[in-house]
Parts: C-alpha cells; sequence; structure tokens
C-alpha cells in the first residue's frame, strides 16, 4: 500500500498535463464517477511496470505476489504490456519443477528520450534508451549566454542533430527533457530567474518546442526540470541513488546546487525553490553572488569562484603555476587550471582547494544535522577532484554533531559529465504509462 501511495501522489498532476482530466477533475467525454476507477486502474498498471523494470525478470505470479494484485490483473496488465512492446519474454524460469513459468523483462530498448542539459557554459545533450544507455550524444559551447533566443537556437540544432545521428524512428522518442539552472515555472515552461544565464522571466518550453517542430515535423511532449534536481533523477535512475529511498545529490561545478529524493520523490519545496544550497550565506561579508546576496557557499566555492580568487592572486603578485598552467594568460585561469596546479603541489593552488574544501564540507554538515539522508551523491566536474573531496570529506566528518548522520554514506557520482542530460531524459520515465501507452490501453 506505501508504494500505490506513492504512485498516487502524482497522479493527477501527471493526467492534467497529459490532457486526460480537466482542471475540474473530470475525466474528458466521461463522467466524475469514472475518474477514479481509471486513476487506480493507471496506478495498477505503474507499479507492474515499475517491479518488472526493477527485478530484471519476473513471471507473472511473482508479479501478482509483489504488487498485491490479483493473478488475473497482474496477467492483464502484463499483456497490455507486452502488447505495447513495454515488456517482452525472456525465456522460462530455470530450476522450476514441472512446467516452468515464462519470464518477463523491461524492454529498455523499446522506447527512447532525449535529454539536454543547459550548463552555463555549454550545452550537452543526448538520445538515450530507457535502461539510461546513451545512443548519442553531443555537446556545444555557449558563447553569450546573456542571449537567450541564440542560447534556445543552440539547443534546437543540438537535439535535431543528435535525433538524425541516431538513426531512430521519430516516433519511437517519448519526448524532451531539459535541466536549467535556476527558478523555474515548471508548468509554463520559463525561467524565473537563473543568476548563471542572467536570465529573467524567459520562456523556454514553448521556443524550443516551436524550433524542433520545425525541424523535425513534430510536436515532442516537453518536460523542464532544474538542473540539480534533473541531475538527482539520473542517479535515481541509473546512477549512485539507485535503491536508496532518502538521498541527497549536490553538484559541484561551475555553480553548486542540491536536490533531494524522499521517498522516491523528488522535494521540491512550495515554490519549487528547495536545494539552493550554494546560496546559503557562509560568509557575512562575503564577496557578491551571482543572485545579488554575499557570501553565498557558491560565491565562495564554486568553480567559478575557486577560477577568480586564482585571478586574483595572480593580479596580486602572487608566484605560482597557475599562470604558467593557462598558458601564461590570466583570462584562461580556470578551476581545472587551479586543480592541475594543486596536483603538482603548488602552494597558493593547494589553500584555494582546501578552503573551498572547508567551505563545502560545512554547508553538506549543515544538510546532514538538518536532513539526516541515507547518502549523499556529489556530482559535477569539480567532484573528480580527489585533493578537493579528501577536504570535504575531513571536514564534514569535523562539523557534523556528534551522532548525526551516523548512517550517511558520502559517494561520488559515476554518471560523468552527461549525468544532468541523462537525469533530464530520465523526467519521461516518471510518466512512461501515460507517454507510451496508447489512449485506447490507458483508457480501457
Amino acid at each position: 500500500f506505501d508504494e500505490q501511495e506513492l504512485i498516487y501522489k502524482d497522479m493527477h498532476k501527471e493526467l492534467l498535463e497529459a490532457g486526460i482530466l480537466k482542471g475540474n477533475g473530470q475525466r474528458k467525454r466521461s463522467f466524475h464517477v469514472r475518474v477514479d476507477k481509471f486513476t487506480l486502474a493507471l496506478m495498477n498498471r505503474r507499479l507492474v511496470l515499475k517491479t518488472i523494470w526493477e527485478r530484471g525478470a519476473i513471471n507473472k505470479a511473482e508479479i501478482a505476489r509483489r504488487t498485491g494484485l490479483s493473478l488475473p490483473t497482474a496477467i492483464k496488465i502484463t499483456d497490455e504490456l507486452l502488447d505495447n512492446r513495454i515488456v517482452r519474454s525472456c525465456g522460462r524460469q530455470e530450476g522450476a519443477s514441472g512446467k516452468r513459468p515464462e519470464m518477463y523483462e523491461f524492454a529498455g530498448d523499446c522506447y527512447y528520450s532525449v535529454g539536454i542539459d543547459f550548463a552555463p557554459t555549454v550545452l550537452r545533450a543526448l538520445v538515450m534508451d530507457l535502461n539510461g544507455m546513451p545512443v548519442a550524444k553531443a555537446n556545444r559551447p555557449i558563447p553569450v549566454p546573456e542571449d537567450a533566443d541564440a542560447v534556445i537556437q543552440t539547443a534546437a540544432e543540438l537535439i535535431d542533430q543528435l535525433l538524425r545521428e541516431s538513426g531512430i524512428p521519430l516516433h519511437r522518442v517519448l519526448g524532451v527533457g531539459v535541466g536549467v539552472p535556476g527558478i523555474l515555472d515548471l508548468d509554463q515552461g520559463r525561467v524565473l530567474f537563473s543568476p548563471n544565464f542572467h536570465w529573467e522571466d524567459v520562456a523556454l518550453l514553448e521556443p524550443l518546442g516551436r524550433l524542433l517542430l520545425q525541424r523535425t515535423s513534430i510536436r515532442w511532449p516537453m518536460r523542464l526540470e532544474n538542473s540539480k534536481r534533473a541531475m538527482a533523477l539520473g542517479e535515481q535512475f541509473f546512477g549512485s541513488g539507485v535503491g536508496y529511498h532518502y538521498f541527497i545529490c549536490i553538484n559541484l561545478g561551475y555553480g553548486i546546487g542540491a536536490a533531494a529524493i524522499e521517498n522516491e520523490e523528488l522535494c521540491v519545496g512550495a515554490s519549487g525553490t528547495s536545494g539552493e544550497l550554494g546560496h546559503i550565506t557562509v560568509e557575512k561579508d562575503g564577496p557578491l553572488c551571482t543572485c545579488g546576496n554575499n557570501g553565498c557557499l557558491e560565491a565562495v566555492a564554486s568553480g567559478r569562484a575557486i577560477a577568480q580568487q586564482a585571478r586574483n592572486l595572480i593580479s596580486s603578485g602572487v608566484k605560482t603555476r597557475i599562470l604558467e598552467l593557462a598558458g601564461g594568460n590570466i583570462e584562461r585561469v580556470e578551476a581545472k587550471t587551479v586543480f592541475a596546479a594543486a596536483r603538482e603541489q603548488d602552494v597558493a593552488a593547494l589553500d584555494l582547494v582546501r578552503r573551498a574544501g572547508e567551505y563545502i564540507g560545512i554547508g553538506i554538515a549543515s544538510y546532514i544535522n538538518l536532513l539526516d539522508p541515507e547518502k549523499i551523491v556529489l556530482a559535477g566536474g569539480m567532484s573528480n577532484e580527489s585533493l578537493l573531496i579528501e577536504q570535504i570529506q575531513k571536514v564534514v566528518k569535523i562539523r557534523r554533531m556528534r551522532f548525526a548522520g551516523r548512517r550517511v554514506k558520502l559517494r561520488v557520482s559515476n554518471l560523468g559529465e552527461y549525468g544532468t542530460a541523462i537525469g533530464a531524459a530520465a523526467i519521461q520515465l516518471k510518466t512512461l504509462p501515460l507517454a507510451a501507452m496508447p489512449s485506447a490501453v490507458l483508457l480501457a
């Protein structure tokens, strides 16, 4: 029943988004009294699909047992999934006595999804199957992040390029997921405020969808999500969050952000702005942040901040290998330049890395004291820097309250630089029965 309650929670919103329910709670061309029956049927279909996806190979009797559904209902739903190629037969159960039951598995390559990550300096996009396996991926730099129209145009060109390169029939693509940093209006597909792009109240999904329609002649279902929450979804489905009911994903890159998954659902907050770890104040009179505040964690410990601090040191005359590794051009100093110098034991670089790790460690320790998660996953470009991670782990151990977070595990993501794009594409998984099943099956 707990499983069914979790699935039921977001069902009404998804039915509205899919156009199956009207805003007043009635189903189109039907009566209000049939809504509960329909919702329960769809909930059961998702429960069966989720069970098959998690188990890998399972027979119909075991599906019924694990879901709590009657055997006839489990058989009927499994057969519907088979007819729609979302599930397939994978042989008969080995070692069973008597007639061996047929086994079924999730057909991850039956449909595909597109994900794109709007990072501050580069667009990363991929086409992947429903097992999270990329079939095409690419990136393009963003020369002028402030020019929203140009960035959206580039995004459409990149997605169109990948769809062509993948060779996948377009009718097997469920839709496009978009990850963007900042405060978003998910229902309207708008970016309300993105400090990294310097965008305010920018329409994103409508122009992107229009450009893709012009290029592909298909009006794709599109979903918008904050990039840090998209990253957490990627971890939940395909990364270090698999099997965990309550974990936090922290992005350490050009900026800093976080997202929590609890009871397998994203924690978004009352106004959809939760997880802004990068904008907690760690220095009362610290440097100005892109959000307009002073002393934010992102302003003192992000990749952008580390690079700026290094440039400031060089300008003040401090002798360091950082400038040499940047080819003598101070404008080419980036966070990765600082980490490279730190690995060579450059004193100035080591101090910058230590300082950033201390601030980040304090922020994570505060998260642990406040939320007590099962696991914390560190992702983003800086999560691969061992010197930084070692410092963070050391500070977390010192700073967290005694006995707090005794069970928390701190791990580094294994999804790589396309983690947010993977998560954006995975958004479609949360509405797979709505997205993939023909309406005749959904409304049966």
